[in-house]
């Protein structure tokens, strides 16, 4: 079984943790984002009141996979944000920071694992316990529960995946039947000091209409789930 739920929003932002004075958004959500989001669903407490650099949720998550499908093409929007400048407030009191967002979001999130139940009671109720956003709190999330859907296997040989696509080994794409694909190396798991642990390489379709097409999946995890099939990210 999966839990399976929507997320959109007129504003998303997942930065780039190399980026510093101007904010660069990753295409699509990470991997550590979807572990935050789960964890703002169920109240998983970070430890950050005792320091702020816990992410103690990490512990509660451990076992859960998650697939991705986007819904809506990739749309940016640039603009600068005003932030209180906390160094010199004597010279200048506010200063702007140049931000890349995301426009109009929409994502299709699967998950498997222990914490199935607790989602479900939670997201088809439309409760959560510490608000939902995208990647920064100014970013509201709207959550929208899909349902239960049963894991069903695929036949072999080719095979369309509607979701964004993990590295494994083996795989092997049929690029002209998928219109091309982009790639792009996401974070994939914090330590519980929110420090990086660990990143993978994903692919996702340009239009997110047109499937991925896998001559070969290789050690892709794909599934059936609905009427979608997907490929789900490793287990943390």
């Amino acid at each position: 079984m999966a839990c399976v739920f929507e997320v959109r929003g007129r504003l998303a932002m997942f930065r780039k943790g190399y980026t510093t004075t101007s904010s660069v958004s990753f295409p699509l959500p990470p991997p550590t984002s979807l572990g935050g989001l789960l964890g703002a669903v169920l109240g998983f407490d970070s430890g950050a009141a005792t320091a702020g650099e816990n992410a103690h949720f990490w512990d509660r998550l451990e076992g859960t996979r998650v697939a991705l499908r986007i819904l809506e093409p990739l749309r940016y929007y640039r603009g600068t944000v005003n932030f209180w400048n906390v160094k010199n407030p004597q010279n200048n009191a506010h200063i702007q920071v140049k931000h890349q967002f995301l426009r109009d979001v929409a994502y299709r999130v699967y998950v498997e694992g222990p914490l199935e139940d607790a989602l479900e009671a939670r997201l088809s109720k439309g409760e959560f316990v510490y608000t939902p956003f995208l990647g920064v709190a100014y970013a509201l999330a709207d959550l929208r529960w899909i349902g239960r859907s049963e894991r069903g296997s695929v036949r072999d040989g080719a095979v369309e995946v509607t979701s964004v696509v993990p590295e494994a080994e083996g795989l092997v794409f049929d690029l002209w039947s998928s219109g091309g694909a982009f790639r792009e190396v996401l974070p994939l798991r914090m330590t519980r000091e929110r420090a990086l642990a660990q990143t993978i390489s994903v692919y996702f379709a340009p239009d997110p209409v047109k499937p991925l097409v896998l001559k070969e999946r290789g050690g892709a995890d794909v599934a059936r789930c609905g009427d979608d099939v997907v490929a789900f990210f490793p287990a943390w």
